[in-house]
């Protein structure tokens, strides 16, 4: 940690990345939205990236630290690490025509007299690029990814944006380094979804697990050729958006067999990236369901891609349950060396695309309370957005993590600044994110099982993790 044990905060933006997230056909607008906000509130240091000390970000004045997207780190060959190449080449194309424009989170009202952005329609089957839709659609480049002209400039900095602020982590410079921009966790290896067109959190936690290598004690220690003996780094990604993290948890999912208890002889390593997914899932929900999406089974051969599935309205009564019960046993026995925590906000009250969050931002069990929880185990971490279709309640709720995360008394009642963005914030113009009223539909009976499970389950990472000491 930094200076009296306070975290250094470093914080991820540029302009063109603004720019580019700006266009996000799914979030229009949004970036400019949260980074104004925070903006305002100054809670940003803009100037100490140029002149930060070679051994870390000096932050004296409880504001974050900005760093620009290292572009080197969204490369070609970067996103080829996880991303098949004919994917990226259809994501890099220069479109001479652009697909039918429309918002793909608009509310589907077709009637001509409408307000609203006009609704999302299916890539065109007959008439003039025939063949370029069909092309579109092998990589899922329609309905809701549909491309747009910055396409190949988006990719490359959310990419770099992520993998930046893992790099940070690395070396030292921070200990909690946001970005609001990344957070794409549905995109595979040659498909876009969610809104997702490159998976920037999996290119993260690849370059952690490349570059984040632990020394090992000093009695384990091999110093033979001048060199030092390092660990593979242990890595949990949490993922609290409502959705689950289909992209990441499919990429790190190991068919891997730990037996249960471990053999004393040549038992199994584990892997280095251990996913965690707490979401909601019903019939028809996005991502469509998969067994790895289900509650994780405890006597599961592979107990190191988890997922907590909730019903609709989970409150921040059922995230406190689920965060002690299920969360903390598991990170106490995994004992990670990095977090990359994926901090959607549409499990929020009021979200158009979420619809089913019943989440808060300051209540106990909020998000506010999940920061804190994470910022007292002591870990280098990546926090990133992801999902949050209400912009206005999107920028509140992230500005006041970042406000947490920089002991900065900000809450509800804070009256929001003056800025561009200002007339968004009516009727309160306050921070603070109206509450949900909608029953939590989550029983006792079934949050207690899941707690039981993941109680079993954390025995077992830990019989796991005393097999391969550190």
């Amino acid at each position: 940690m930094g200076t009296d044990d306070k975290p250094r905060v470093a914080y991820i933006w540029s302009q063109e990345l603004q720019d580019v997230s700006d266009d996000l056909p799914s979030n229009i607008g949004r970036s400019s939205m949260v980074h104004g906000l925070i903006k305002a509130l100054d809670l940003l240091d803009d100037d100490a990236a140029d002149n930060r000390p070679a051994n870390g970000v000096d932050n004296p004045t409880n504001k974050a630290t900005v760093f620009a997207p290292d572009e080197d780190l969204g490369s070609e060959q970067c996103l080829l690490k996880y991303h098949d190449q004919s994917y990226i080449d259809a994501l890099m194309k220069y479109r001479a025509t652009s697909p039918p424009s429309y918002d793909p989170t608009a509310p589907r009202d077709t009637s001509s007299t409408s307000s609203q952005p006009p609704p999302a329609k299916r890539a065109r089957t007959k008439g003039p690029n025939l063949q370029e839709y069909r092309d579109m659609d092998v990589y899922n480049l329609s309905h809701d990814n549909p491309p747009f002209p910055k396409l190949p400039r988006y990719i490359t900095l959310v990419a770099a944006a992520t993998s930046t602020a893992c790099r940070l982590l690395v070396q030292d410079e921070a200990d909690f380094v946001i970005c609001w921009d990344g957070g794409r966790h549905h995109a595979k290896k040659s498909e876009a979804g969610g809104f997702c067109y490159v998976n920037d959190l999996v290119l993260g936690l690849l370059l952690l697990s490349r570059e984040g290598k632990v020394p090992m004690p000093s009695d384990q220690r091999n110093k033979k050729n001048g060199r030092t003996k390092t660990r593979p780094p242990r890595i949990i990604y949490l993922d609290l958006d409502l959705h689950y993290s289909d992209g990441v948890s499919s990429a790190f999912h190991s068919t891997k067999e730990y037996p249960d208890p471990m053999p004393t002889k040549n038992p199994p390593k584990p892997p280095s990236v251990m996913t965690f997914s707490i979401h909601h899932s019903a019939m028809g929900f996005y991502p469509p369901a998969t067994p790895w999406a289900e509650l994780t089974n405890s006597w599961l051969p592979t107990p190191f891609s988890l997922s907590v599935p909730l019903a609709a309205y989970p409150s921040s009564k059922t995230y406190k349950t689920v965060w002690e019960g299920c969360v903390e046993p598991i990170v106490k026995e995994w004992d990670p060396d990095y977090i990359v925590l994926q901090l959607g906000s549409d499990g929020l009250p009021g979200d158009r695309v979420g619809q089913f969050g019943n989440w808060s931002v300051e209540e106990e069990g909020g998000m506010k309370w999940c920061i804190e929880k994470v910022e007292k185990w002591g870990k280098k971490t990546c926090v990133t957005g992801g999902g949050g279709y209400n912009h206005p309640n999107t920028a509140r709720a992230w500005a006041a993590v970042t406000a947490s995360l920089l002991d900065r008394p900000i809450n509800g009642e804070t009256p929001i600044p003056h800025h561009e963005h200002f007339e968004e914030y009516a009727h309160s113009f306050t921070m603070e994110v109206p509450q949900g009223h909608m029953e939590d539909q989550n029983k006792r009976r079934y949050l207690d099982q899941a707690c039981e499970d993941f109680g079993y389950i954390s025995t077992r990472i830990k019989d796991i993790v005393a097999s391969s000491p550190r």
